[in-house]
């Protein structure tokens, strides 16, 4: 992996150009979808970042797959990537950068725990309702944590929403042990 400043530096020439070419959502969105596309295929980002393999067919391999499906800014910092030797590092730079785009757009990332995967659907609906408590939008990503053994944990903006069975227990502990004094 990349060191960090390395990291930070790639996300904010990213998120820069998306910013200076009004092309914030469009960037976030396509970043997004690419980071997932890595995540399910992690031999494209091994393929990508194979020092064996000539960068001209590394080049040439992502032409092929990405050039009609993504704006030209975003394949030419893959191009860039790939060119540095810095493509076994996309996910965390492209994660650096949605999070810079959210906050260009005045959104807060947060993370929703669970027990089970949560459909996009309930948690666009989670987001609402929080964007509600807290007054401010959100975006929140699903994590697998089987500590909870059931409900979800949201934590956003220094914000924790605790709707877990392990969350009730320990209020329900804390009460008892309140009342005891």
């Amino acid at each position: 992996m990349l060191k960090q400043t390395l990291i930070n530096n790639w996300a904010t020439a990213i998120s820069e150009i998306a910013i200076e070419e009004k092309k914030v959502e469009l960037f976030t969105k396509t970043l997004e979808e690419l980071k997932e596309v890595f995540i399910l295929n992690p031999d494209v980002i091994n393929f990508l970042s194979n020092r064996s393999i000539t960068i001209s067919k590394r080049l040439e391999f992502v032409d092929k797959i990405f050039k009609s499906e993504i704006d030209i800014l975003i394949l030419n910092c893959l191009k860039l990537i790939i060119e540095r030797e810095s493509f076994y590092s996309v996910n965390y730079i492209f994660t650096a950068a949605i999070k810079k785009l959210w906050e260009s757009l005045n959104i807060s990332k947060g993370i929703i725990y669970s027990t089970i995967e949560i459909d996009k659907k309930l948690i666009k609906i989670m987001e609402e309702k929080i964007h509600k408590k807290i007054n401010h939008e959100i975006k929140l990503e699903n994590k697998i944590d089987s500590s909870l053994i059931a409900g979800v944990r949201i934590e956003v903006a220094n914000n924790v929403f605790d709707f877990s069975l392990k969350g009730k227990a320990e209020d329900m502990k804390n009460s008892i042990l309140e009342n005891r004094k």
